[in-house]
């Protein structure tokens, strides 16, 4: 049985748990700093369950309207949610930030399931981690930069 894709990158800040938390989930602010996400219609309660709706743009094929389904909140320590197509391709987009040394340690990973899981993210695992990893960075350059 093929394995599950995982896309992970981890990015230290300095910053505190709640200060990472509220950027992490101000969604109508993540045009501020995120380079490829937008949400649209934010909800004024996120809970799991809730629907949050986004346009993404990476300057790829995959540009588009997505629509995912927030699977866990615990503040301030973990958000996931989920999108795709079922049985097909589908992600779970998670985030843990825990304490570390005076600092927060933001961790993003994305699992893939589905029948293309395996096809689709291998090829392109190499961009996914940079541009991952491209996105804590700018949590951070945020964050550290008083906003």
């Amino acid at each position: 049985m093929p394995h599950n894709p995982v896309i992970t990158a981890v990015t230290d800040i300095d910053a505190s748990l709640e200060e990472v938390w509220r950027v992490l989930t101000d969604f109508a602010g993540y045009a501020q700093w995120h380079p490829a996400l937008r949400f649209v219609d934010v909800p004024t309660e996120i809970l799991p369950g809730t629907l949050l709706r986004a346009q993404v743009t990476l300057g790829t094929d995959n540009d588009g309207a997505y629509d995912f389904t927030v699977v866990h909140y615990a503040a301030p320590q973990r958000l996931a949610w989920a999108g795709g197509i079922p049985d097909v391709l589908t992600g779970v987009h998670s985030f843990v930030l825990e304490p570390r040394d005076g600092q927060t340690r933001f961790t993003e990973s994305e699992e893939f399931t589905g029948t293309a899981a395996v096809e689709t993210v291998e090829p392109a695992r190499a961009q996914m981690e940079e541009g991952y990893a491209s996105y804590g960075e700018a949590l951070k350059k945020h964050l550290e930069s008083g906003h």
